[in-house]
């Protein structure tokens, strides 16, 4: 495959995710591929929820005991809940890895090949996560500290009365201090999982070597293309934040004509249904309802599908820009729908392969099979 910069990438890597999407579109299949890929975000980055109990000896000493209480056992229950989406995201990730690299869609034997393989991923990622939200925890502590300042500020503020200039200043530093803060926690997070996830993740997905060899190989690639690499990972924040605005704007004009469609279907339904009496205002509440799931749902669909046409594209984008770098998935890549790729294998012990009627999995590189 021929070497792509930053900005050639992103062509073939919109005529992929047209490809899966659109070549030819279903109704459903499309959607449920716009919607793993959106799933697989929850995977993207971690985030040690536990951390919040550093907070806790700021909390304000007349916080109530109950709340202190309290307070650790939420951060637990929150802490499960995330992780069980970061389960789900880390391993859709690696079906929506190869769904785009090898253009097939049936999710689930792709699901289950990963079992295994998830978790060695998982535990790179959370390691990461850790250790960064541990080297950015004074910051977080420093924020914590800001906004108890501030809940403190707000009572002395009487109504009625102009706001003493010092105590505006205080709020809007710790408004301003806050989403600062939140955006540069997110930003190191964000990046450093764009790292692995571009960088490290194909290496350990598409030949059978240690997560330690899948880094060391993508530091080489990074550190050997370090000025494209950088190129890459500016456009392809850009990309997102332009995409990310597109699809709002379409996103909000489609539910206005939605809501227009809606409108008039209830009105015309309330003309013919109210001069039917008692069972019209039965029909009329039932049809209220029916309109309001119906509603609800084209939402969902709209939304997730547009949010998942931007992941795809994306994760297309990483693929292309590394294919020519990376000749494997290059050849991967060039390939057509169902390509030389070999799943990952399961890592089997000895003695299941010896009893098992097929033999042992497949090598991971195409070339050996």
């Amino acid at each position: 495959m021929q070497r792509l910069n930053a900005i050639d990438a992103i062509s073939p890597a919109f005529t992929r995710t047209h490809q899966l999407l659109f070549t030819p579109f279903r109704l459903g299949r499309s959607w449920k591929l716009s919607a793993s890929a959106y799933l697989a975000l929850a995977g993207s980055v971690f985030v040690p929820i536990p951390l919040l109990l550093l907070a806790l000896p700021y909390f304000p000493a007349q916080l109530a005991p109950a709340a202190r209480i309290l307070f650790p056992v939420a951060v637990g229950i929150y802490s499960l809940f995330v992780f069980v989406f970061f389960y789900l995201g880390a391993r859709m990730g690696l079906v929506v890895f190869e769904v785009v690299v090898t253009r097939q869609v049936i999710l689930g034997p792709m699901w289950k090949r990963y079992r295994g393989r998830v978790w060695p991923w998982m535990g790179l990622k959370a390691l990461a996560g850790t250790v960064l939200s541990l080297a950015l925890s004074p910051m977080l502590i420093a924020l914590v500290r800001g906004m108890i300042t501030l809940v403190k500020t707000l009572p002395h503020i009487t109504k009625g009365t102009p706001p003493d200039p010092a105590v505006v200043s205080s709020i809007l530093q710790a408004y301003f201090g806050f989403y600062g803060t939140m955006i540069v926690f997110f930003l190191v997070l964000k990046v450093a999982a764009t790292l692995l996830d571009d960088f490290v993740r194909p290496y350990f997905l598409l030949e059978d070597i240690p997560l330690g060899t899948a880094l060391r190989r993508g530091f080489t690639m990074f550190t050997s293309n370090w000025a494209d690499c950088l190129l890459y990972i500016f456009l392809k924040y850009v990309l997102a934040a332009i995409g990310y605005m597109m699809q709002s704007i379409a996103t909000q004009i489609g539910l206005l004509l939605v809501m227009a469609v809606f409108a008039l279907a209830g009105v015309i339904g309330w003309a013919i249904l109210h001069l039917l009496g008692t069972v019209g205002s039965v029909l009329m509440v039932l049809g209220a309802i029916l309109l309001g799931i119906g509603f609800v749902l084209i939402v969902l669909y709209a939304t997730i599908g547009m949010a998942g046409y931007l992941m795809l594209l994306l994760e297309a984008y990483a693929a292309f820009f590394l294919g020519g770098r990376y000749p494997l998935l290059g050849s991967l890549l060039e390939s057509g729908p169902g390509g030389p790729f070999t799943p990952p294998p399961v890592f089997p012990s000895k003695a299941e392969e010896e009893d098992s009627p097929d033999g042992p999995s497949l090598p991971m590189n195409p070339a050996v099979a």
